[in-house]
């Protein structure tokens, strides 16, 4: 499993850039650190595995994310940038989501067929045909249009257990509450960013919080974002499926320049 490190997620629609908005992060009451006895807690590393084997086994939930990204201005000066996230999805092929800023919103539908990006302040939305998986909808929109779904890492957590080799540092810190509710708070380090994820407690090991550090760029910006699940959620088809009204304004998605997909698309 590794962390994206390139966390603000940014939607390009027709030219269009999606910046971030969502409220602040809760204050956490959290036990004192763990004094790590090595650099690789297998503790750590099977409660990733834990949480990325119940993911991907959930058929379909609901999850709101409240998130904010660093930027850092040339003059060194941080400044914050807040976005919510509403997510539907039913696997494996039904994904519905509503990213909202302070600036901008942007809505997504995919219904195992086509997959429709819409801007609701404008009424200008652009559709093409799709994948039948949302995995398969996923690498798809990134290579050729340069699309990046929000939380696109909770899709795949788990997937490649190559991944684990690039964490070098893995330790339980310890527990804190999240929202109320009880979690496991981890903290693990890569090449060029440190990363802190907390887990729910229970049966139902869900991430509940995420912070990301990226190390390699000037200011360390962070990353971090709140997560609320509903797994017991049950979308209606419709929920998937855009219809455009009197309002609406179809255009056409530009394809991303063929020889920067092929450089810049991840594996």
């Amino acid at each position: 499993m590794t962390i994206r490190p390139d966390y603000p997620t940014v939607l390009l629609f027709a030219g269009l850039s999606l910046a971030g908005v969502a409220s602040a992060a809760e204050p956490q009451t959290e036990t004192a650190p763990a004094t790590a006895t090595q650099a690789v807690d297998p503790a750590a590393m099977q409660a990733l595995d834990r949480m990325g084997a119940y993911l991907r086994g959930l058929p379909t939930f609901n999850l709101e994310a409240n998130d904010a990204t660093d930027e850092v201005l040339e003059s060194g000066e941080k400044i914050q940038l807040l976005k919510t996230v509403a997510l539907q999805v039913r696997k494996p092929d039904h994904l519905h989501a509503e990213v909202t800023t302070d600036r901008k919103a942007r809505e997504i539908f995919y219904d195992g067929k086509q997959f429709t990006l819409l801007a609701p302040e404008t009424g200008y939305y652009a559709t093409v045909a799709a994948p039948a998986s949302i995995g398969a909808l996923l690498t798809e929109i990134e290579t050729k249009f340069g699309i990046e779904i929000p939380l696109v890492d909770l899709f795949h957590w788990g997937e490649n257990a190559d991944a684990a080799t690039e964490v070098t540092q893995a330790t339980v810190v310890g527990t804190s509450k999240i929202a109320g509710q009880a979690a496991d708070h981890y903290a693990f380090r890569q090449d060029d960013i440190d990363w802190q994820i907390w887990i729910a407690q229970g049966d139902a090991p869900l991430p509940l919080r995420y912070v990301i550090t990226t190390k390699d760029l000037p200011g360390e910006p962070q990353y971090a974002a709140n997560l609320s699940w509903n797994t017991q959620a049950r979308p209606d088809d419709a929920v998937f499926t855009f219809t455009p009204n009197e309002n609406n304004h179809p255009i056409a998605i530009a394809v991303r320049d063929e020889s920067q997909a092929t450089s810049e698309a991840k594996p």
